[in-house]
């Protein structure tokens, strides 16, 4: 897109905005212009880049990649987990023995540690822990089961460094809460020792995207359901969409440690975060649903900017926590 059309969109997308609020008022009676403002942003971004080849999506998502206060409080450290490209986040001010392995969303086709690096630094630091974002393959040139056997790698070579399982919980957003849902399956399928848990923002478990929510959210939410099914094209490749490690909403959940989702209630993704819950809970998973009232998808990614953000992330971590029962490492309060 390039600085200046980016520049340029996120200025008619704010004038626009601005202009609609005056005649009919915010778009739902929480959001600020601000907030409202940025989802009009990202939606704008979405449909030009959805007829982008993937490559150039990529790049373009890379580029509103910004410095943050809170990459500044933690030490970055690029490491090859188990053939994987990842990259450790660690709170300067000290660390548990606790590990979230983070798995970024994006659709299976871009994102990056770079991408996510402000939400995977604030996650470290509101949990004391070390974080490991993975750049796990993408499609359609590394389409399924690409990055689910790239977590399960990474996640082997973890416990081969001798950090315990019941220290590690998987964390992700999007596509990546998905992917962290059907590591989980493969793991245990093969016999794998299990993390303490799960705790997914709006995971996308559907790739036939059959929840209501998915239309029923499009106007306000920053996607539609034309685009989920493009990149799930070109993530599945030959694959059925309904082929469980794919899709865990259609596999068998018996076994999985405790699951958290978090799911904004103004999202195309509610109805897949809600419907996973019940079938876990149904599957005797111990699986918690956590609603963010007027939210949008991956709000907890706007940044500390914006208060609705820091106060998911914050429960988030909360969450995080509770699956090991680790409290905050004194160093690393405040």
């Amino acid at each position: 897109m390039g600085h200046l059309t980016t520049l340029s969109t996120l200025v008619r997308t704010s004038l626009a905005t601005g202009a609609r609020r005056l005649k009919r008022g915010p778009l739902r009676p929480g959001w600020s212009f601000k907030y409202e403002a940025t989802v009009a942003f990202m939606k704008a971004l979405n449909e030009r880049v959805i007829h982008l080849d993937a490559p150039t999506q990529r790049a373009e998502m890379e580029s509103l990649s910004l410095p943050s206060a809170a990459l500044k409080r933690v030490k970055r450290e690029p490491v090859d987990a188990g053939g994987v490209p990842s990259e450790w986040f660690i709170p300067h001010q000290g660390a548990s023995e606790d590990v979230v392995l983070y798995l970024h969303g994006g659709a299976y086709v871009y994102g990056s540690t770079r991408t996510h690096g402000d939400l995977i630094a604030r996650i470290a630091l509101g949990t004391g822990a070390r974080a490991l974002g993975l750049n796990y393959r993408l499609a359609p040139e590394h389409p399924f089961p690409a990055p689910v056997e790239d977590t399960v790698a990474a996640y082997r070579w973890l416990l081969s460094t001798g950090v315990k399982p019941e220290r590690v919980v998987f964390c992700g957003d999007s596509a990546g809460g998905g992917l962290a849902i059907s590591a989980l399956v493969a793991l245990r399928d093969r016999g794998v020792p299990l993390p303490a848990g799960a705790v997914v923002i709006a995971p996308w478990v559907d790739l036939e995207c059959s929840g209501e929510s998915v239309e029923r959210n499009s106007l306000q939410d920053w996607g539609d359901k034309r685009m989920l099914l493009h990149w799930a094209k070109w993530y599945l490749g030959e694959a059925h969409p309904r082929e469980p490690l794919a899709s865990p909403w259609y596999a068998d959940l018996r076994g999985l440690p405790p699951l958290f989702v978090h799911v904004g209630t103004a999202e195309m993704q509610h109805d897949d975060g809600a419907r996973i819950v019940e079938k876990a809970r149904a599957a005797g998973v111990r699986a918690h649903l956590e609603e963010w009232p007027e939210m949008v998808h991956n709000f907890q990614t706007f940044g500390e900017g914006f208060p609705e953000s820091v106060r998911g992330t914050a429960k988030l971590c909360e969450h995080l926590r509770g699956l090991t029962a680790s409290p905050l490492p004194l160093a690393s309060v405040g």
